[in-house]
């Protein structure tokens, strides 16, 4: 299992309560099934901050786990939009699917 890092750096909640737009998480993370099908989430900031299910105090971290590829909505109170999607998609089968799928990583610096 490998995962996907994200950061809520420290002064995000400041930033937002005085208006700032702050874009500091994509909008979707994609995610793929036996290679990188875990999302692990730091709260930096100095105030709790809720993702999903979790919330997570400052300093803590989070790590959420995928066992099946489908699309899904969470809660993010660090996120502009207040709403954060995750795709996870399916390992392609054929080993020319691979390495397809390889190569377009490769050229997205994943």
């Amino acid at each position: 299992m490998c995962s996907s890092d994200l950061e809520i750096p420290r002064g995000t909640w400041a930033r937002r309560m005085v208006g700032d737009r702050v874009e500091i998480l994509p909008a979707e993370i994609r995610l793929v099934l036996g290679r990188r099908d875990v999302l692990l989430l730091r709260n930096r900031d100095t105030v709790p901050q809720l993702f999903g299910p979790a919330l997570m105090m400052p300093g803590q971290s989070f790590s959420l786990p995928f066992e099946r590829a489908a699309t899904y909505q969470f809660a993010c109170t660090a996120h502009a939009s207040g709403q954060m999607t995750i795709t996870v998609e399916p390992m392609p089968d054929s080993p020319w699917a691979r390495l397809r799928w390889r190569l377009g990583e490769w050229r997205r610096g994943s």
